[in-house]
């Protein structure tokens, strides 16, 4: 049995039926629930897609450790704490950018299952842990191999290693958005428009029936951004010739944080919930300023490729 073959058939068989289920959301045909009861216990689908994802993410960085010098036992313990500082990150960001609602709902706090995990926070927690974490556990995380190299592992490595994992989840937990009917955009009347419950709806567009499915497109945006990352990534060993820079460590990490950043600053004007500080949307700007951050730090491995080569 060619089981290559039958991995992508399942694969595309996966696919025929997302898109059947999404056209059947989308139309109203199917009303989606946001959690199924085992005995007296609610399973709420969100909790469960953002495990799926947390899991697709650690399984991807898994296998790709060893190919930064990274042995495997010990990334699992490293990864761990990233996870924990990264949901905590997600978590105290949307507080705090929905503050004067959790002053007057402070128990809604802990009821993460309604939704509430921003990427901006967990990739802010995520690195504070990272960096954090990566002196003391240089000697623990490296391979054998890289031990004999006499190599070291870095924190911007590191980041590089994760990058790939950190979309990857981000493409699987905003199906969450789509069991709770929240992160979607303005109404619309587009043919794959979205339809959502009364019971979901602002007051201000209560007599709207389809909306833009925001969370399809930074899906769709993040698969080619997964995409692009995954080909920069077969440079990071060439040494010499005109992709040479793309060998540097932060290569892909920074080209996530641009793409990603790029992509959900032009999004963020669709999105019926945004935050806003005046006029403006809260998180257009720290898209901005992430935005900015990346082309800083482009500039800064431009810089040290042109030094290493004279």
């Amino acid at each position: 049995m060619n089981y290559g073959k039958v991995k992508y058939l399942i694969f595309l068989l996966l696919l025929i039926f997302l898109g059947y289920f999404l056209s059947q959301v989308f139309s109203g045909n199917v009303i989606l629930s946001q959690a199924f009861f085992v005995g007296p216990l609610a399973i709420h689908y969100y909790g469960l897609i953002m495990a799926l994802a947390v899991g697709a993410g650690f399984y991807l960085a898994i296998k790709r450790a060893t190919g930064f010098g990274i042995s495997k036992s010990s990334a699992e313990d490293f990864l761990f704490w990233v996870i924990i500082g990264g949901f905590i990150g997600a978590r105290l960001y949307h507080i705090m950018s929905s503050l004067e609602y959790y002053i007057q709902n402070p128990i809604n706090i802990i009821k993460v299952w309604n939704g509430g995990l921003s990427i901006y926070g967990a990739l802010i927690g995520g690195v504070i842990i990272i960096l954090y974490l990566s002196k003391s556990y240089k000697p623990r995380l490296q391979s054998p191999e890289a031990q004999a190299d006499g190599g070291q592992v870095k924190a911007i490595s590191l980041l590089d290693w994760l990058a790939p994992s950190l979309i990857l989840g981000q493409i699987i937990g905003r199906f969450g958005n789509l069991f709770n009917y929240e992160a979607y955009g303005y109404p619309t009347s587009v043919p794959w428009k979205m339809f959502v419950p009364q019971q979901f709806r602002p007051e201000t567009y209560i007599a709207q029936n389809y909306f833009h499915p925001f969370f399809l497109y930074e899906v769709l945006g993040s698969l080619f951004i997964l995409g692009i990352i995954y080909y920069i990534s077969r440079f990071r060993t060439q040494q010499t010739g005109k992709y040479r820079i793309f060998a540097n460590d932060g290569t892909l990490f920074f080209s996530y944080v641009l793409l990603y950043n790029s992509l959900r600053f032009c999004l963020e004007f669709l999105r019926i919930d945004s935050t806003f500080i005046g006029v403006f949307r809260l998180n257009a700007i720290i898209s901005l300023v992430f935005v900015l951050l990346a082309v800083g730090g482009f500039f800064a491995l431009n810089y040290k490729c042109s030094r290493d080569t004279n």
